[in-house]
């Protein structure tokens, strides 16, 4: 019995003191990450980017037998100074996840997400061939709550996706998607009411 409880004990430090607080050290103290309670991280959780960051409680980041844990890396980038990225309650994704905001992205409460999945606010380079080295446009994300999001998805720039929302694997997602569905291709469109 005290062997399990120290096993227990050992991988929650691990878990969030080395996956989390040692490499996010920097960013806690300057008050660039919000956070209600540490989260759990089964996989190297980092946080780059000028902006802010708010984290819900039992957020849980990475998952140890979800496939391509080794050598990868959960990234939450709000990329300028008055970026926000909002994660609400009881968020679970699974292995190499980025997240990106050049303005505003949120993703609501008891969201699932899948592994190697992409949400990006803004185009990251300019349409026009003479403004191809600055950014492009940057619009916002909005995910409902209670949304699971499938494996490799992207979700591009003004995107909004309704509650209880099931995107499908390898669906590229951008526009105004309603509650109560699921989604799936590229471009995503809706496949069936749930």
């Amino acid at each position: 019995m005290p062997r399990r409880i120290f096993l227990s004990v050992y991988f929650s430090i691990r878990f969030k003191v080395l996956n989390f607080i040692i490499p996010n050290l920097k960013r806690i103290f300057s008050k660039r990450l919000i956070y209600i309670t540490i989260p759990s991280c089964q996989q190297k959780t980092i946080i780059t980017g000028e902006g802010t960051v708010y984290l819900g409680k039992n957020c849980n980041f990475g998952f140890k037998y979800g496939g391509f844990h080794k050598n990868g890396r959960i990234e939450i980038q709000p990329r300028f100074k008055n970026a926000v990225i909002k994660i609400g309650n009881n968020i679970g994704t699974n292995n190499n996840i980025f997240i990106c905001a050049a303005k505003y992205i949120e993703i609501g409460d008891n969201t699932l997400i899948g592994q190697y999945v992409t949400l990006m606010d803004f185009e990251a380079h300019g349409i026009h061939p003479e403004k191809r080295r600055g950014i492009g446009e940057i619009g916002s994300i909005k995910i409902g709550t209670n949304v699971w999001i499938g494996n490799n998805v992207i979700i591009l720039k003004n995107t909004i996706i309704g509650d209880n929302t099931i995107v499908a694997a390898g669906a590229v997602v951008t526009g105004k998607f309603p509650s109560n569905v699921i989604l799936g291709g590229i471009p995503a469109k809706v496949i069936k009411d749930l």
